[in-house]
């Protein structure tokens, strides 16, 4: 899918406020992406569009991942964790966008998982601290994302801070967002040169 065509199906879809959140999602992995040497091209796609389905109707979301046995899982979560999978199925289905790194990239943009692409670390960093997010310490992973030289370690500290704050407001952690922790905390994981 060409890079105008993905801006147009999130215009006409998507609040504008989301609109220019995925805009700058895109951007921001546009930005990392040069610092880490992936794909700028598939980064701009999979920020575009990840959160295409953040807002459709969750018995819709539902019946797709029954339909496509995606991780029964899911039907344990709202839209906050459902859109991203829900969303791959749609845009590889109803779109044919055919890259595997992208569509793992907006299938996991929020939970993260182990051992994720390049292109998929890329998004969910960005998705995190794109220009438009001011939660708590953001600073502090921005810092880490464009100064420190470490994919894994922006992700292992995203994942963590996710993980606390779920486990505050006594909020279930899907299975995927523990195994991304657990999985970028060791620190022969966490390497400098990503």
């Amino acid at each position: 899918m060409k890079i105008e065509k993905a801006k147009k199906l999130i215009e006409d879809k998507l609040p504008e406020k989301r609109y220019k959140h995925s805009l700058r999602v895109a951007e921001t992995a546009v930005k990392l992406a040069d610092i880490y040497d992936g794909d700028k091209d598939k980064a701009e796609l999979a920020g575009i569009l990840h959160d295409y389905c953040k807002y459709d109707d969750l018995g819709s979301m539902y019946q797709i991942v029954r339909q496509h046995e995606l991780n029964s899982d899911l039907l344990s979560y709202g839209s906050e964790i459902l859109h991203g999978p829900v969303c791959a199925v749609i845009m590889k289905e109803q779109y044919g966008v055919s890259d595997e790194e992208v569509l793992l990239a907006i299938e996991n943009h929020t939970t993260g998982r182990a051992q994720m692409t390049k292109t998929e670390k890329l998004v969910f960093i960005a998705d995190y601290i794109e220009p438009g997010r001011q939660t708590p310490g953001i600073e502090e992973i921005r810092d880490l994302a464009y100064n420190q030289g470490s994919l894994d370690n922006t992700i292992y500290e995203i994942s963590k801070r996710t993980v606390l704050h779920l486990i505050s407001k006594d909020i279930n952690v899907f299975d995927a967002t523990i195994g991304c922790l657990n999985y970028y905390n060791y620190s022969d994981q966490r390497v400098k040169d990503d």
